[in-house]
């Protein structure tokens, strides 16, 4: 018996003291934690009152503006910024559609590039688009996203009336990229 307990406590040890080393806590001040953040930001499935005005005739521009979900807490570690903008229109028109960041006041400060042409009578497309880094920053002073969706016009002279059934939808998401590290 006092064998028995005498090798287990010998195999123990030597396991104990072959799997170990010294621990190198400076490695921690070298981690990097990447991680993505979606935000979804409008859905919109417009109809045909939306691109009129009050006597039902048509209008060449609509817009709606949202609060912007993006806190300053992590600016020092957002890395990239990428919008995704899903589109299906079924309206014989094309609309281009622009998204413009407001500040706090209401005022534009920038225009997200290129703006979105979705084409008549068209499936669901989706368009990413990504903010340049040089950018970025452009983002913490932003409080609102307006999305600026302007009617072109048409080839044979038709209008969007008031008994129009089509609609044009319209879901758009925000994706950070973030790269937490020491600064």
């Amino acid at each position: 018996m006092k064998i028995t307990k005498f090798i287990a406590s010998a195999l123990v040890f030597l396991v104990f003291q072959s799997c170990t080393k010294e621990v190198d806590f400076n490695q921690l001040d070298d981690a990097n934690i990447n991680t993505t953040y979606n935000s979804t930001l409008v859905y919109l499935n417009l109809t045909a009152p939306k691109f009129l005005d009050q006597f039902n005739q048509e209008i060449t521009e609509t817009f709606d503006l949202i609060e912007a979900p993006i806190s300053t807490d992590y600016k020092a570690y957002l890395e990239k910024l990428e919008f995704t903008i899903i589109t299906k229109n079924g309206f014989n028109r094309t609309f281009r559609i622009s998204i413009i960041f407001y500040d706090k006041y209401k005022q534009p400060i920038y225009e997200l590039q290129p703006i979105i042409n979705v084409p008549e009578n068209s499936p669901e497309i989706t368009t990413i688009v990504e903010i340049p880094k040089e950018d970025i920053s452009v983002i913490y002073n932003t409080q609102y996203f307006g999305f600026h969706i302007f009617l072109t016009p048409s080839d044979d002279g038709s209008v969007i009336t008031i008994n129009d059934i089509a609609t044009l939808n319209l879901k758009s998401s925000a994706k950070l990229y973030f790269n937490f590290r020491k600064i």
